[in-house]
């Protein structure tokens, strides 16, 4: 094998990024350019064949083919039931988005918001766009999705019935910019009934790349007014929600519990010697507004100064009205807040910005899906990935607000002798499809039980059913690992995790270097017993030399189960015959001093899946398999062990000895096709992820 003594490490470089790299992708390849262009070119209108108008794209249930509020919808294009359609009028607003009949408020919510901000509204919803010069029955918008922006393309024929839109419209009602930002979302996700229920967050991350934060509110929270000023002041995305345990229904006094509302503004204004702090809110409806204490029609306003009433008070039925702090918190039980990363507030943000590391991963069954239960012997085989943090935050930005308190011991223990300096820290876990997770973190010692319970959870309640979690830390400077789980053991889905901080931090997956010792991969010459010998000259015949049916017969022999290792299956399949060949003599028949150095190696694989089958089954499990490839000689990144353990395990998630070879044999195929790029036995190669794609399924 031409594999020499010492060490050999694969070191993955990210790739240069090429022109262009950082731009949204087009969903579904569709090109909004080229789309425009071609239609303008024929003079046909857009027909969006990924979306198309129809059953299938209003929803499956309550919206479904042949359900009752799906019968009598028209697809009709702006221009075809409105006399002068624009995209939009004049300028937009949050008083623009108004809800239809669909139970989207969260989505709503975060779209009004989203109108506060004209430079991330222009990002969402691109400029240029509109029903008169070069319209072609086309639009498109730009979304975040999992690392990535995405430009989204759809046709206007937007879902009527009797004369009306059916879902999201403007509260001028020639105006479809929002309308048509709704079919956007619908057509990236499905259908327009998956949009029913869900919570702002997912929204605000996907209009703005940020990381959304749920806060749980209690009468005492500390802090939260600066808070959210503060947060509205970064351009940070706001909202509350008045939670309800039998849908949404409407109060006495004008609030709709269950329901999702914008957080847009805040103030303080003095009362004689009292300072009164307000809030403005906004119901998506575009309508039922709060009617206590500083509503629009409350007799407090008068004992204000003109100036100020002027500016606040906007007496309308718009949805948005003004309500003092401590109502506030008698009324609503949470608050979502979506912190912007520095890709939306560019290289300079006025407010200041974050440093941020992102990584995209997979759990998979019976390798790295080890669920949220720090107590299971699986728990640890999740990913894991270590955080340093290198700086505090400034002196200024160190008081405890209504996050203050969280983490803050968890992970150190109760400051002592004066105030520690801290680091703000964010973590973000998104999974796709399921919204059922948890994040924990906790200090660089993954193996040690005794450190469990002091470990810090992402969710505060007792029941979690969200896209995004998030937590936010205040961690003094040091090491600590973060290890994002799924709910339950065996779960299988891909997430995203993001580290946002303050000040900077560094962040790497651990286990990410890939190694063999290839000395170890070297077995010592072990002489063949005369009968094996002699039964090697017998199939080999006169050319003196096996291929790899002679060699399959050859095992099927030697390794029967009456050898020295009975529980071992003797059976090793034509293609992994094949294998060997390739990796003992490249592929050529097998003389017999290459069979010595094979039945060597097959000695001692033998002896090291015998040690990791500790159940005496003949399996091994997957988590098995990593130490005996471990055992082995050869350390792998997470990345490659889930490619090796998805190929060879069975439909059982078991990987028996024949199976155990053919891994080790790909493997010795992959370090001996690297190690022939160096000049000596031992040294570190330098791949691009796309050459190491290439090697690995070599």
């Amino acid at each position: 094998m031409a594999c020499g003594s010492g060490k050999l490490t694969i070191q993955l470089v990210d790739e240069e990024a090429g022109p262009g790299a950082g731009g949204p992708k087009p969903f579904r390849g569709q090109n909004y350019e080229a789309i425009r262009a071609a239609c303008l070119d024929e003079g046909i209108l857009f027909r969006d064949p990924y979306f198309p108008a129809g059953a299938d794209a209003l929803g499956y249930d309550q919206l479904g083919p042949d359900s009752e509020k799906a019968k009598g919808v028209k697809w009709m294009r702006p221009h075809e039931f409105c006399a002068e359609p624009q995209f939009i009028c004049e300028d937009m607003s949050r008083t623009d988005v108004c809800q239809g009949s669909l139970g989207n408020c969260w989505f709503l919510a975060a779209a009004a918001s989203l109108t506060l901000y004209p430079r991330l509204l222009w990002r969402v919803v691109p400029p240029g766009q509109g029903f008169r010069d070069g319209y072609a029955g086309v639009f498109h918008f730009q979304l975040w999705q999992f690392g990535n922006w995405v430009d989204i393309v759809v046709d206007d024929r937007l879902p009527v019935r009797e004369g009306k839109l059916m879902f999201v419209r403007s509260e001028q009602r020639n105006e479809f910019w929002a309308s048509l930002l709704e079919k956007a979302y619908a057509k990236l996700h499905g259908s327009y009934e998956v949009m029913r229920g869900g919570h702002m967050n997912e929204a605000f991350v996907d209009f703005t790349g940020g990381v959304g934060e749920v806060l749980y509110l209690r009468q005492d929270t500390p802090g939260l007014f600066s808070a959210l000023r503060h947060a509205l002041a970064k351009e940070s995305l706001v909202g509350a929600t008045a939670l309800s345990d039998r849908g949404e229904y409407r109060t006495e006094d004008g609030l709709v519990k269950g329901h999702a509302y914008s957080v847009t503004g805040t103030h303080k204004v003095s009362l004689g010697f009292t300072k009164v702090r307000l809030l403005r809110l906004r119901n998506p409806w575009g309508r039922v507004e709060w009617t206590g204490a500083w509503s629009d029609s409350c007799p407090r306003w008068d004992a204000l100064p003109a100036e100020w009433r002027d500016a606040l008070l906007v007496k309308k039925e718009d949805g948005e009205f003004w309500m003092e702090l401590r109502d506030f918190l008698c009324h609503f039980d949470t608050v979502q807040i979506c912190s912007l990363s520095p890709e939306v507030l560019g290289p300079h943000p006025a407010g200041g910005g974050w440093h941020i590391h992102t990584f995209q991963g997979r759990w998979v069954r019976g390798f790295n899906s080890g669920g949220s239960q720090p107590a299971a012997e699986t728990f640890w085989t999740n990913p894991q990935f270590r955080l340093t943090l290198l700086e505090p935050d400034d002196e200024e930005d160190n008081e405890e607000g209504p996050w203050g308190g969280w983490g803050a011991a968890g992970a150190n223990g109760p400051a002592r002798g004066g105030r520690v300096p801290k680091c703000t820290v964010l973590l973000s876990l998104i999974q796709r499809n399921r919204r059922c997770l948890r994040l924990l973190s906790r200090w660089d010692t993954p193996h040690s039980r005794a450190l469990l319970p002091g470990l810090l959870r992402a969710d505060r309640s007792p029941f979690c059913a969200r896209r995004d979690v998030s937590r936010r830390c205040r961690l003094r400077p040091g090491h600590y690992l973060v290890v994002p789980s799924a709910a339950r053991a065996g779960d299988e889905a891909d997430f995203t995790l993001r580290i946002f901080s303050e000040r900077r931090h560094t962040a790497v997956e651990i286990d990410e270097a890939i190694s063999a010792d290839l000395h170890a991969l070297t077995a010592p010459y072990v002489p063949l017993e005369l009968g094996l010998e002699q039964l090697f000259k017998e199939l080999a015949g006169e050319e003196e030399e096996l291929g790899a049916p002679q060699l399959q017969a050859l095992l099927s022999i030697a390794l029967e189960p009456a050898s020295v290792h009975p529980r071992t299956p003797a059976d090793i399949g034509l293609r992994t015959c094949e294998q060997l060949l390739q990796c003992f003599v490249h592929g050529r028949s097998l003389a017999l001093h290459d069979f010595q150095q094979l039945w060597s190696h097959l000695q001692r694989w033998q002896a090291i899946f015998d040690k990791f089958d500790r159940d005496a089954s003949g399996t091994m499990n997957s988590h098995e398999l990593r130490l005996a490839l471990n055992a082995a000689g050869f350390h792998l990144n997470n990345q490659l062990t889930q490619a090796l353990t998805s190929r060879h395990r069975d439909s059982r998630l078991r990987v028996d000895f024949e199976r155990f070879v053919s891994c080790v044999a790909q493997l010795i195929c992959i370090f001996r096709h690297c190690s022939q790029h160096l000049d000596g036995g031992e040294g570190v190669i330098c791949l691009t992820r796309s050459q190491w794609l290439e090697v690995a399924t070599f």
